[in-house]
């Protein structure tokens, strides 16, 4: 599987809606049927676009667009990325997120939360965007035939998923356990989220900035 691809897949495992979402599904008594519901429809979705694009968009390096355009592209991509770890890294957190966990807001809608809004849940959370696309790109680069694209697209999401495919795990094998362990994963990521988040999306928006600006220099 593409490096790129697998990197910014790991990035996406901390995005604070998903995690807040999953965090939420998880803490209430109806959370198998929630986090099932989630999972099947955000998966649906998510592999449904990317398998779209893999296969019959080809990304954007196949589909005709000449040297000079897929470097424009790259750079694009490459700057979106670096803006948004330039803004993790100097962002500061309010004196309300200090105070009151992220996920209280969610955890108090989803007391009486149905299936159906799970479902939306999933989908809303992982709808495609920067991250996804550059990922579906370097998929496309890397994979050689449509199966194998195909493959890389669901161990791509398989990987996004990660969370609340694990939530799911714990919650039926280990009920009782499923509650601190999901204490001890959130206090985790928040330690320790922001500088993976920073990292993954610094390296990869100076490497697509390098790739675009050598195909625009004809390099």
């Amino acid at each position: 599987m593409s490096w790129e691809a697998i990197l910014l897949a790991l990035s996406s495992i901390v995005r604070p809606t998903t995690l807040a979402a999953v965090y939420a599904m998880a803490s209430v008594r109806d959370r198998l049927r929630l986090l099932s519901a989630y999972l099947l429809a955000g998966l649906t979705f998510s592999l449904l676009v990317g398998i779209v694009v893999v296969v019959v968009l080809k990304g954007y390096s196949e589909s005709g667009l000449p040297p000079f355009w897929r470097g424009v592209l790259d750079v694009a991509l490459g700057a979106g990325l670096c803006g948004f770890a330039v803004g993790a890294a100097t962002r500061r957190p309010s004196a309300s997120a200090a105070t009151n966990p992220r996920t209280t807001w969610l955890r108090h809608r989803l007391e009486k939360m149905t299936a159906t809004r799970a479902a939306l849940i999933g989908v809303v959370t992982h709808l495609p965007g920067l991250v996804y696309l550059a990922a579906l790109n370097a998929i496309v680069n890397a994979a050689s035939t449509p199966l194998g694209a195909v493959s890389q697209v669901v161990a791509y999401n398989a990987i996004w998923y990660s969370v609340a495919i694990a939530a799911l795990f714990v919650s039926v094998s280990h009920p009782a356990a499923s509650t601190d362990l999901l204490n001890r994963t959130d206090k985790l990521i928040r330690r320790h989220g922001r500088a993976i988040v920073v990292t993954i999306f610094g390296v990869l928006g100076v490497y697509l900035l390098g790739k675009g600006l050598s195909l625009l220099l004809g390099g």
